[in-house]
């Protein structure tokens, strides 16, 4: 201890040296572990991308290719399989679940994957964790896209907000589908995986863009907009026949009840009627029979037509005022009756304005009820409204012909295999089966070389660390041997000599390394919110591994080995010395 101790104030003595030798070896050792955490949390981040799927299914290639493209969402996506092979895949008895995946469009630089409503329930990451919601909800609409967290946060894009995609993505750009925009119904929870900067939207949705690029839609909305309206107007004039219809109908029992009720009325006014008009027609036989007399006597007695037409036209003036005072009275009482008739026809017709009444206050109350029930759509919708377009591909019913890769869950892990060799040898055209947890670990072979170089440099940062504090130490040698005179004059043994220069550069070295710790856990806490929110890197912090805590050890024990050049130096001075040291 008492070594120590001298050692300690010796090194206190000379502050500015000690503390430069200190910072390099902290550093170094900063250096030394920041790698190695970077590079453990890069493969398991790697590692964490994809959980919980047996296996992989896409075109016949590379198992590395289909990886990339399918979960990291990199490189060709050009490579396809038939829809119905899926729906072949899916319906395989050892098959628990299948998640269709169709990549190759993009929304400003960011993935667009379209699949099912599957794909949120048995999609997972890092030790099987599911994809959750932070804001919205997923929604079943044709047009509603669900979009990662870095791409919310970049983009600023919040629920209900519209947007539009691009054919192709990368070096592949396309033109933009202004004319079939989407709907952002759900933000989701950071996953630190490709997921983050990925947008989710239906297969019918990409379907129709895809048609739409061939001009399907366009031309189908341009073809149909004539008979859409032409068939809506139908429609409408259907009801309104319906409407009026039932209005003849309602109108028809109207009248059958007021006849009904005024048959009586109407029989009585009838039978009047028929009196007066047997009245009327026997005034009018009278008065042709007068006539018939006035022509023969006007014919034969042409002389007498005076006296014969002025009593003709007495007589007749006294019978046809007589008949007409009789139809008058039947006239009266026949106003009477219809007077009577309309009273009723009234009182028919306002139960009749009551029962239409009755049935706008019912058609109102389905309506408000249609409207409540429709109210949640609406909302969801933020007033969106369908172009001609989204309008026709609603209508078609659009399936996919082609997508890129399958996602599969199987009932039991001992049938992988099995299903491996199945898929490479399926018969309706060629594809391949990979398992993820393999195909990952393949992948991360290639970055093996970079892992070697970032080791290596590692190795050498700690190594001119470590030569800096030898260099250090033998620069102060030469200024130290009257130090070391004066020890031995008090006592001490070269022996005490060689252990103080060991223990110098022990101590050095433990404080640089405790310094080097402390400095690689400030820089992982302030950088790990950067790094997750600008880059979607999450760095795990961690305890100290046993590795890390024997590259440490390797350290130490570097140092007290590069001390035994100085040490025996100085006990080799402090030999030839003695006291000859001149002061």
């Amino acid at each position: 201890m008492a070594i120590l101790s001298l050692a300690f104030k010796s090194l206190w003595n000379r502050k500015l040296t000690f503390f430069i030798t200190l910072f390099s070896i902290a550093i170094s050792v900063t250096l030394l572990l920041g790698v190695q955490t970077l590079k453990d949390e890069t493969k398991t981040s790697f590692m964490k991308s994809i959980s919980g799927t047996d296996l992989i299914i896409g075109a016949r290639g590379a198992s590395s290719q289909l990886l990339l493209s399918s979960v990291f969402h990199i490189g060709n996506t050009t490579n396809t399989l038939k829809y119905s092979s899926y729906e072949q895949i899916a319906k395989l008895p050892t098959v628990e679940w299948a998640v269709p995946i169709s990549l190759g469009d993009s929304h400003k630089g960011y993935t667009v994957m379209a699949t099912d409503l599957s794909f949120f329930e048995h999609y997972s990451y890092a030790n099987k964790q599911k994809i959750a919601i932070q804001k919205g909800k997923i929604s079943t609409d044709m047009f509603a896209v669900a979009i990662g967290a870095d791409v919310a946060k970049k983009l600023n894009y919040k629920i209900g907000d519209s947007i539009i995609m691009t054919h192709g993505g990368g070096e592949i750009h396309g033109h933009d589908h202004d004319d079939i925009p989407y709907f952002i119904s759900a933000i989701l929870k950071p996953t630190f995986t490709a997921i983050d900067q990925t947008l989710i939207i239906s297969l019918e949705a990409m379907e129709a863009m895809h048609a739409d690029d061939h001009g399907h839609i366009g031309a189908l909305s341009h073809e149909t907009h004539a008979n859409h309206d032409e068939h809506e107007h139908h429609e409408s004039h259907a009801n309104h026949d319906d409407h009026e219809h039932e209005h003849h109908e309602s109108h028809a029992s109207h009248d059958e009840h007021e006849h009904h009720e005024s048959h009586a009325s109407h029989d009585e006014h009838e039978h009047e009627h028929h009196e007066s008009h047997a009245s009327h027609d026997e005034h009018e036989h009278a008065h042709h029979e007068s006539h018939a007399s006035h022509d023969e006597h006007e014919h034969e007695h042409e002389h007498e037509h005076h006296e014969s037409h002025a009593n003709h036209d007495e007589n007749e003036h006294h019978e046809s005022h007589a008949n007409h005072d009789e139809h008058e009275h039947e006239h009266h009482e026949s106003h009477a009756s219809h007077d009577e008739h309309e009273h009723e026809h009234n009182e028919s017709h306002a139960s009749h304005d009551e029962h239409e009444h009755e049935h706008h206050e019912s058609h109102t109350s389905h309506d408000e009820h249609e409207h409540h029930e429709t109210h949640a759509n609406h909302d969801e919708h933020k007033h969106h409204q369908d172009t001609p377009e989204q309008k026709i591909a609603r209508l078609l019913k659009l399936k996919p012909d082609n997508i890129n890769a399958i996602f599969v869950g199987l009932t039991s892990r001992q049938s992988v295999l099995g299903m491996q060799r199945y898929v490479n040898t399926f018969q309706a055209e060629p594809l391949s089966a990979i398992m993820p947890a393999v195909a990952l670990q393949e992948l991360w072979q290639f970055f093996s070389i970079a892992e070697t170089a970032l080791d290596i440099v590692t190795i050498f940062v700690v190594l001119v660390g470590l030569l800096g504090m030898l260099s250090i130490i033998l620069m102060s040698l030469n200024e130290r041997r009257r130090e070391m005179a004066i020890l031995r004059s008090v006592g001490a043994r070269p022996a005490h000599i060689f252990a103080l220069i060991i223990g110098e550069a022990g101590f050095v070295c433990f404080a640089g390394i405790m310094l080097g710790i402390a400095l690689m856990y400030f820089l992982l806490l302030t950088l790990q919110a950067p790094l997750a929110t600008y880059y979607g890197f999450y760095l795990d912090i961690n305890m100290l591994t046993s590795s890390d805590l024997f590259i440490l050890f390797i350290i130490q024990a570097s140092a007290l080995l590069i001390a035994l050049i100085p040490g025996l130096l100085i006990y080799r001075y402090s030999l030839s010395d003695g006291m000859s040291i001149k002061f």
